[in-house]
């Protein structure tokens, strides 16, 4: 008899890149390195990418953007899902994505020349030589393969950690007590356990009643008290609340927390089917999938050179290394998920806007190891404190966090060091690459020299100012409400837009406070820079205007806060302008309004003058979105609109990038089938005026969706450039063109 045995059969040439694992942060750690040059390598032990959020899953897309006003993250993430979108029939949510997807990120990666990938393969040891890894060692079943993957830099991206704690990267599970970091949510007593993993379903109206009728195992929710705290009054796509961890373990007891899951969704259904108070309305509804791969939370958490903490997210710490950054809530889940059916499945007992944090930057330090010199990070497995990982561990966060490793990746094997061995001077040229591939660091510029379009003189077809659109709805003053507002300069007066339900006038105080940036609600428990009074009828809808008074305070951001007044409301603006925020005060906290997860519409307010904080300028700013200003041109009206930028000498280029407008405001779930984002330019046009050859077309486009476009110097260009025009002939739909950032790169 012949004897079998799984040994090395294969020897890949050594890559510069190699990324293990292909979930979100994973793919895009892999995509950033090979699209900055490297030669990469990608290991997936599943058959299609995306992880938690690929068709095996089902898990949908949140990030900052959910918990924060104009927070959504861009970059390759935001390539990827403005893709996906536009071609899905189906809605976002639970349980919706759908074979597109897979094929998608798959096409995606093999488009890419730089990038190599092992998909049905395992990646289970290392090979060690010293302090750094040479290659990983992983088997391809189906093929009955062993690889032997050699690389320069390794990407641990498993979300299990595996690849790094076989190479000796120290690792916790679990809580850790107060005392280790000073973190104010931490408890007095450490614990294991971890947030629980979720199985997700998919259901369809079938158009006739369809029976449903329970395995034997599945358990029984008998009435609505036995699934209180779990609204299941929508059923297409299943619930991230079913939801099993502990006693398990999450890596050890998968197969265990899988049945268990599936006693528990078969349980819900059946409930929803035969139980509920509101079965008939799901009479016509049967499950159409079920997911059979637990998606998990949380495993091992490497402690890496940095650990990222609660305390440095809440205070916004501005790290020198700063790559990415989060914004999602501090999430903690019950214990032990749908089993504990007396408590609510987070937060229970507990505020929930007491664990909401704004955009904060996360550290390259926390995405290597100290102790593997050629290891980095992506996913969550990243080195952060659990209570910092509850922010950092949703997929939108993860694949920024991902795009930062694999770019840092393809630096280091570039310049053949260490992700510890960067020094000032590359952490910026790691930053500057990432902004340049619309990726957003907090308070970090475009300073790209090459970029010739910062020196350049801007100048459009015409330009929007400031002007307040009240809607019918509004945001009421019992506790009081801010509205941030950009200044261009000191006004004459300030207005806002008000309902008075009460059958007596009232005299409003309100105040203005400097803000840092359009998430700085810490801003409005400080003193006040001026104080106002508005004068509201009985009875009246509209606006009304209070002076501003001699002082001069200089543009910049300003909240303006009005105080609590019953019987008021404050009216919502119909539009959702860039760089407008909107506060609410809540349980004497202020919080972001109206609430999260919502399309976050500001308040109705400007002043007089109006302020011009739209202007041309905006876009060689230096800032690609909404933060310490606004940040984008905006047409007075609708296309065709044009900008034109005169640069300071004629000069060479080699590609012209262009980022269009965008809602900031939008998440992924308001984000319908077959969108295409309506501030983005449809069809625009971009020609260059030239020395000696006059105008000539760069280049045409119609049928654009995408924010980022970069558009390469055309084959046949010849001649130094003086000018660029950019014509927009049509948006997806927007009253306005809107542009964030034009960069023009000179030919090195």
């Amino acid at each position: 008899m012949r004897e079998f045995r799984l040994d090395v059969t294969e020897t890949t040439p050594e890559f510069d890149v190699c990324v293990i694992g292909g979930g979100m942060a994973g793919y895009c750690a892999a995509l950033a390195a090979a699209r900055e040059g490297a030669r990469t390598v990608i290991i997936q032990d599943r058959p299609v990418f995306g992880g938690c959020g690929s068709t095996e899953m089902r898990v949908p897309f949140s990030g900052a953007g959910s918990h924060n006003p104009a927070a959504n993250e861009t970059g390759i993430i935001l390539e990827l899902l403005t893709e996906e979108r536009a071609h899905s029939p189906h809605s976002p949510g639970y349980g919706m994505v759908n074979a597109g997807w897979d094929l998608l990120l798959y096409d995606k990666a093999r488009r890419e020349p730089n990038l190599t990938t092992l998909l049905n393969t395992h990646a289970r040891n290392v090979v060690m030589d010293g302090n750094a890894i040479s290659a990983v060692i992983a088997v391809q079943l189906g093929t009955e393969k062993v690889w032997e993957v050699r690389a320069r830099v390794f990407i641990e991206a498993t979300g299990d950690g595996a690849i790094g704690a076989a190479a000796g990267v120290p690792f916790r599970i679990g809580q850790e007590v107060r005392s280790e970091y000073g973190e104010s949510m931490a408890p007095d007593e450490p614990w294991d356990w971890t947030l629980g993993s979720s199985l997700v379903f998919r259901a369809r109206d079938e158009g006739r009643p369809v029976d449903f009728v329970p395995p034997e195992w599945a358990v029984v929710y008998p009435d609505e008290e036995s699934l209180s705290h779990r609204g299941h009054g929508q059923f297409e796509g299943g619930y991230w609340w079913i939801e099993v961890g502990f006693p398990h373990e999450t890596i050890r007891d998968n197969e265990e927390i899988r049945d268990e899951l599936l006693a528990h969704l078969y349980g819900v259904w059946d409930h929803i089917k035969n139980r509920c108070t509101h079965r008939q309305t799901a009479a016509n509804w049967a499950l159409d999938w079920v997911g059979m791969l637990p998606a998990k939370r949380e495993s091992r958490r490497f402690i890496g050179a940095h650990v990222l903490t609660q305390t440095q997210i809440a205070e916004r710490e501005l790290f020198p290394d700063r790559v990415a950054y989060g914004g999602w809530i501090i999430d903690d889940h019950t214990k032990g998920g749908i089993v504990h059916r007396d408590q609510k499945p987070s937060f229970d007992g507990t505020e929930e806007t007491h664990f909401l944090v704004a955009p904060y930057s996360v550290p390259l330090r926390s995405l290597y190891a100290a102790n593997v010199s050629n290891l980095l990070f992506a996913g969550r497995v990243m080195s952060a404190s659990r209570l910092a990982f509850n922010s950092l561990r949703v997929q939108r966060t993860l694949a920024v966090v991902g795009q930062a490793a694999g770019s840092a990746a393809a630096l280091c094997s570039q310049k053949g060091c260490t992700p510890a061995e960067f020094a000032g001077g590359d952490i910026h040229t790691l930053q500057q690459s990432l902004l340049r591939q619309d990726c957003y660091i907090p308070r970090v510029r475009n300073e790209d020299s090459a970029d010739v379009a910062r020196q350049a003189r801007v100048t459009a077809s015409s330009t929007f100012s400031l002007v307040a659109q009240p809607a019918e709805d509004g945001v009421s003053l019992t506790e009081g409400a801010a509205q941030v507002l950009p200044l261009s300069e000191w006004p004459q007066q300030f207005r806002v837009y008000l309902r008075n339900t009460g059958d007596s006038g009232v005299a409003l105080s309100a105040t203005l406070h400097r803000a840092d940036d359009i998430w700085d609600l810490g801003a409005l428990d400080s003193e006040p820079c001026a104080a106002l009074e508005f004068i509201l009828p009985a009875g009246y809808t509209g606006p009304v205007v209070a002076d501003a008074g001699d002082a001069d305070l200089g543009l910049g951001l300003y909240w303006l806060k009005v105080e609590a007044a019953e019987g008021v409301l404050w009216l919502m603006q119909t539009e959702p302008l860039p760089g407008l925020t909107a506060a609410r005060r809540e349980q004497g906290r202020w919080v972001h309004s109206p609430s999260t997860f919502s399309s976050w519409r500001p308040l109705a307010a400007d002043v007089l003058p109006e302020s011009r904080c739209y202007e041309p300028g905006n876009i060689i700013n230096g800032v690609g979105r909404p933060e310490q200003w606004t940040n984008v041109w905006l047409s007075e009206g609708d296309a065709p609109q044009c900008v034109r930028l005169e640069l300071p000498a004629p000069v060479e280029l080699d590609r012209i990038q262009i980022a269009w407008g965008l809602n900031f405001n939008r998440s992924y779930f308001q984000m319908p089938a077959l969108m295409r984002a309506p501030e983005c330019a449809r069809d625009y046009r971009i020609e260059v005026e030239t020395s000696c050859h006059g105008r000539q077309v760069w280049a045409e486009v119609s049928g654009n969706y995408q924010r980022l476009r970069i558009h390469e110097r055309p084959a046949d260009f010849a001649g130094a450039i003086r000018e660029v025009i950019i014509t927009v002939e049509v948006t997806n739909g927007a009253p306005r063109v809107e542009i964030d950032e034009i960069r023009a790169h000179a030919v090195s």
